[in-house]
C-alpha cells in the first residue's frame, strides 16, 4: 500500500514538475525576439532620428525658436524611448541566458 502512495506521490511530483517547465518554456518563446523585430526597431527609431535631423536642418534656416524648444522635447522623448527599448531587451536577453543556463545545469544532472 505504501508503495503504491510513493508511487503517486512521485508521479504527481513529476507531472508538476513538467507543468512548471512548460509555462517557462512558454514565458521563454513569448520573450524571444528574431532578428527581424529587432532591426525593424532600431529602423524606427533611426527613422524618427532621421525626420528630426531634417526638422532641425529647416529650423536653421528660419528664427522660430518655439519649434526648436519643440524639436529639443521630441529628442529628448526618443532618447528615452530608446533607452527603454534597450532596457526591455536587455531584460529579455538576461531572461533567455538565465533559462538556458537552468536548462543546461538540469540536463547534465
Amino acid at each position: 500500500m505504501t508503495q503504491t502512495n510513493q508511487h503517486h506521490d512521485r508521479s504527481h511530483s513529476l507531472d508538476r514538475q513538467f507543468r512548471v517547465l512548460e509555462r517557462r518554456l512558454t514565458r521563454l518563446e513569448d520573450t524571444q525576439l528574431t532578428g527581424r523585430e529587432v532591426n525593424s526597431s532600431f529602423d524606427d527609431v533611426y527613422d524618427e532620428i532621421d525626420a528630426l535631423e531634417d526638422q532641425m536642418n529647416q529650423i536653421v534656416d528660419t528664427p522660430a525658436e518655439r519649434l526648436y524648444q519643440r524639436l529639443e522635447a521630441r529628442i529628448d522623448r526618443l532618447e528615452l524611448k530608446i533607452e527603454q527599448r534597450f532596457d526591455e531587451l536587455n531584460r529579455k536577453l538576461e531572461l533567455t541566458i538565465a533559462t538556458s543556463r537552468d536548462r543546461t545545469s538540469r540536463s547534465n544532472d
